[in-house]
């Protein structure tokens, strides 16, 4: 009789996490189809984006690239570093530029909320550093939009970003 009951047990916790992670995937996939806050919306990451629009998302301002992070962080690799300084050397060389837009990215694994102070704590990591290889300070400024803004529903690592919009 012990046995069944260790069988039972064994059962209904088994299936009980399994029904938990299956609502969860659901929840992220009714996010994606279907969903009123992006009805409508399309994967950008292969769409032709006109430049202006979307930054340096749009890979049609040559020497403005995007950057992007590991999940869930907002630490700045090296490669990260050096695309940085590039980017600061583009804005050297446009004075027309008055300002630069940094807007930071989440990919949907996380709340909202968190996303929120995701998106800004790396497009903060990208200012701090801007600032320390010579940009002025007054010409940055940083927005985030955590998980609004999907760039790509099919590889969430182009989701994990600090997009650079110039403002003229």
């Amino acid at each position: 009789m012990r046995h069944k009951s260790y069988f039972y047990l064994i059962f209904v916790v088994f299936f009980g996490f399994s029904g938990i992670s299956c609502s969860y995937l659901q929840k992220i996939k009714d996010r994606f189809q279907g969903s009123p806050e992006i009805e409508g919306a399309e994967d950008l990451s292969s769409a032709e984006i006109e430049s202006g629009n979307l930054g340096s998302d749009s890979g049609q301002i040559d020497g403005l690239s995007t950057v992007y992070f590991e999940l869930d962080s907002s630490k700045l690799t090296d490669s990260v570093k050096e695309t940085l300084k590039a980017n600061k050397a583009w804005m050297d060389s446009k004075p027309e530029v008055k300002s630069l837009l940094l807007e930071g990215h989440c990919d949907p694994l996380g709340s909202e909320a968190y996303n929120i102070g995701l998106g800004e704590r790396r497009a903060k990591s990208v200012y701090n550093y801007l600032v320390s290889i010579g940009l002025s300070a007054d010409k940055i400024n940083i927005i985030s939009y955590g998980e609004e803004k999907i760039f790509s529903f099919t590889d969430n690592s182009l989701n994990r970003r600090v997009n650079f919009v110039p403002q003229y």
